[in-house]
């Protein structure tokens, strides 16, 4: 299998990278750990940034920049955060273009809806299935341009050589075999690591920061895994989220009294810390919709209405629907320049698996899915363009591929004897209890110390629960990503954006820096 540009990932800045590529005229595929919809972009349900000021509260592109920046603690990247405000609306117009059907006003254009951190109404939405119209409506143009689909291969290894890519080593899910993709430039759109917060995220369960190991295993630098942003209003008890769209439609935050107790639209951070100080205290939190017209709730917030129903039996319009805080999306990803370059000649690396400085310590609640779109389009043109210069393929070494097949066969043994499921579970707890909404030292040393424990013990684990090879895959990244999100919030000795240490609770000038993290370091 040989690609101009090869795609890891199809979330909406793999899929709109994959369609970017396949319009200039590039041999692309699109390579997804499962299925094409196992994303987090398909979750994201309440709406996609961009300043088109449609609702007459004079919203603009510089606004927009502004409250990113603001949102970002004074460590975003100006540039980056220049790039995706302006480029924002183009990209929302390009995604009416691939059909996507956004809720609109009486006058035709674009509705737009308030969002955590903003004081304009900018997030542009589908009613409160944002997420999954845009997602369809991608898929069915990758599907309409014949774009290759390699569904079911689970990244394992980069090819590199002279620090120039050559491709990528997958593991086949039907064949359990390791496979090569060789390609003249490579873009990662693999996701976070939100995942690693099993039983507290709103996360799809793939993913597991694989993109962030694989980076590092290739030498590259982590870059500010400490921030990791709770969702305030995950519904209880599950992993579903009850979207911003339900705070900005009017639902309150309250009490077990019925009582307010936070702004429900300041910034995550702020919002989930004071959800979380009532939970110590053990009260319990909802979100109140009761006040929210029914006409409001049945045409703009549908699918929380089916869905808490479905798993509550409550009915919004009558009922308080309790809440608690979730890991959401991760800040933090393999260091890149503005536009998503890494060190590696060839490589980029973009939404949540890389950073390149668009977010800083907190992401501006509705910048998301923009950013992938922005991103996503800016990447695949860069990545022609380096396929371009390279005129042939770089080369893969036969050597390259037999370490990774050598690494399957091991882990096909090891599978038979460890409990990938019961290590996973007990790396969520660890990371919600002790890398979770509040932090310290002590708990983070605990916590490190543990993740060391399961990578020394898993070659004489006996459990009568086997796994299998891709989950010890999965296991093998977690792990890695773990430790470095630990190190990382361990050396920051301060409380910034979404990153709060009960040890150092404030704000501290010498920590206006990025954090990094290299293998070496774990």
């Amino acid at each position: 299998m040989k690609y101009d540009v090869i795609v890891v990932g199809s979330g909406i800045s793999g899929m709109r990278a994959a369609i970017e590529a396949k319009e200039l005229g590039a041999n692309v595929v699109l390579i997804t750990k499962s299925s094409p919809s196992a994303n987090n972009s398909f979750m994201a349900k309440g709406g996609i940034n961009a300043a088109f000021g449609n609702m007459g509260d004079n919203d603009n592109i510089f606004q927009h920049i502004n409250e990113t920046l603001k949102s970002s603690v004074d460590i975003g990247n100006e540039e980056s955060i220049r790039i995706f405000c302006e480029q924002a609306p183009a990209a929302v117009r390009e995604l009416v273009g691939y059909g996507v059907k956004f809720s609109r006003l009486e006058s035709g254009k674009l509705a737009q809806r308030p969002f955590g951190g903003s004081k304009f109404k900018r997030t542009v939405y589908a009613s409160d299935e944002t997420g999954p119209a845009i997602m369809k409506a991608l898929y069915e143009v990758i599907k309409e341009y014949e774009i290759d689909i390699i569904k079911n291969h689970m990244a394992i290894n980069l090819i590199m050589k002279n620090n120039i890519i050559s491709g990528i080593t997958l593991f086949d899910e039907e064949s359990q075999k390791v496979v090569v993709c060789e390609g003249k430039s490579i873009i990662l759109a693999m996701g976070g690591f939100g995942s690693l917060y099993r039983n507290y995220t709103s996360n799809v369960k793939d993913a597991t920061g694989d993109a962030i190991a694989i980076g590092l295993r290739a030498g590259l630098k982590a870059m500010n895994l400490e921030f990791v942003q709770f969702h305030p209003t995950g519904l209880e008890g599950t992993n579903f989220l009850l979207s911003e769209a339900a705070r900005a439609e009017g639902g309150k935050l309250v009490d077990e009294n019925g009582d307010s107790f936070v702004d429900e639209l300041n910034t995550r951070d702020f919002v989930t810390r004071a959800i979380f100080k009532e939970m110590q205290k053990g009260n319990k939190v909802y979100l109140d919709l009761r006040d929210v017209p029914t006409e409001v709730i049945d045409t703009k917030l549908v699918s929380i209405k089916k869905r808490v129903y479905t798993l509550k039996k409550l009915d919004p319009s009558k009922d308080l629907i309790p809440v608690t805080p979730v890991a959401h999306y991760t800040m933090g990803g393999i260091q890149t320049d503005v536009i998503g370059k890494t060190s590696i000649k060839g490589l980029f690396i973009i939404g949540e698996a890389g950073d390149n400085g668009v977010n800083g310590a907190n992401r501006l609640g509705g910048n998301s899915l923009s950013q992938g779109a922005v991103f996503g389009k800016i990447s695949a043109y860069e990545a022609i363009k380096f396929a371009n210069k390279m005129k042939k393929f770089n080369g893969v070494d036969y050597y390259d591929i037999t370490n990774d097949i050598h690494l399957v066969e091991r882990l096909e043994a090891l599978a038979k004897h460890v409990d990938a499921n019961a290590l996973r579970n007990e790396i969520g707890q660890i990371m919600f209890e002790k890398i979770g909404i509040i932090r310290t030292e002590a708990d983070l040393q605990s916590a490190l110390k543990r993740f060391e424990e399961m990578e020394e013990s898993m070659e004489t684990m006996q459990s009568d629960k086997p796994s299998t090879i891709k989950s010890i895959l999965e296991l093998i990244n977690v792990l890695v990503v773990a430790k470095a999100v630990a190190k990382s919030a361990l050396l920051r000795e301060e409380s910034r954006g979404s990153h709060f240490r009960i040890d150092y609770p404030e704000k501290d000038r010498k920590f206006k820096t990025n954090t990094l993290i290299g293998l070496g370091d774990l």
